[in-house]
Parts: C-alpha cells; sequence; structure tokens
C-alpha cells in the first residue's frame, strides 16, 4: 500500500512539476481513502466477529461443510454446504423455535386468562346471588320485627297491661 502511494507520488510530481498544490490535494485524497478504507476494514471485522459469535451461541460453525442430509424418499446424500450455511441454519432453527414457544406461551396464557375471567364471572354471579339472600333474608327479619311489633300493639290495644315489650333486634 506504501508503495503504491509513493510510487503514484512520484509519478504525479514528474506529470505536475513543482505544482505543490496537486500534490497536497491528492496527499489530503489518499489520506481520505486511506481512513475509508479502514473503517470499511474495522466495520468488517466487527460484522465478522459478530457473526462468529452468534455462530458459536447457535451451536454451527461458520467454515464450509460437507454434511449428510436425508431426503423425502429416505435416501442419505452429501451435501456440500457453503461458507455460513450451517450456522444461517442453525440461526434460522432458534428463530422458530422462539417463535413457536412465544406462540405456546400465548395460547397458554391466553386459555388462562379466558379461564379466570369465566371464574371471575361464576364469582360475581354467586356474590350477587349470595347478596341477593343476604337482602332478602334481612327483609325477612325487617317484616318479622313489624309483625310482632304490630300484634304487641294489637294485643295492648285488645288487652292492655298483657304484653311484656321485647328488645328490639336489628
Amino acid at each position: 500500500m506504501i508503495k503504491l502511494i509513493t510510487g503514484a507520488c512520484r509519478a504525479l510530481h514528474a506529470w505536475a512539476g513543482n505544482s505543490w498544490l496537486v500534490l497536497i490535494a491528492l496527499g489530503v485524497a489518499t489520506a481520505a481513502l486511506y481512513v475509508d478504507a479502514r473503517r470499511t476494514r474495522a466495520d468488517r471485522d466487527a460484522w465478522a466477529s459478530w457473526a462468529r459469535d452468534t455462530c458459536a451461541h447457535a451451536g454451527a460453525q461458520t467454515a464450509a461443510a460437507t454434511i449428510e442430509r436425508t431426503d423425502a424418499a429416505g435416501k442419505r446424500h452429501k451435501v456440500a454446504m457453503p461458507r455460513g450455511a450451517l450456522c444461517r441454519e442453525a440461526v434460522q432453527d432458534l428463530a422458530r423455535f422462539r417463535a413457536d414457544t412465544l406462540a405456546a406461551s400465548a395460547r397458554v396464557l391466553g386459555a388462562a386468562a379466558a379461564e379466570r375471567e369465566i371464574k371471575a364471572g361464576r364469582d360475581r354471579a354467586a356474590a350477587q346471588a349470595e347478596s341477593g339472600q343476604r337482602a332478602a333474608l334481612r327483609a325477612l327479619v325487617i317484616h318479622d320485627r313489624d309483625q310482632r311489633v304490630r300484634f304487641r300493639r294489637l294485643v295492648e290495644w285488645i288487652a292492655p297491661g298483657t304484653c311484656t315489650p321485647e328488645p328490639e333486634t336489628r
């Protein structure tokens, strides 16, 4: 790379003579290309590292390999897998497993929520029925108390002094 740059500088100097502005512009352009190439290499290396880590976590290799596959008829064949294909399949299998697991979890949670709603509805209906029964019992107690009071008043009216007052209950 350095030899290429120095060779280009010599050729430009021979062509441009003592025009230092052209040489400075060439230097700036060369530096910009060098920095861009370094960034590109750094990005490539970062992506390659991420791919190696991802494949390692998926339990696959990134290198090209020959594997045996069974076709639909049940025959076994050797298949040459290109670089990264085994890793891609392993990651796709893991993604499919994750999606299936999330879908199954959603189904189970949905069924549990529906069951909880049904149970809550039954509990609400039972509470309303019990509340109605309590209200009816309360009405009966009040009606019974009122009837006793009326009966006492009637007895007192018919035969004064024969009834002893009972304490009122609520």
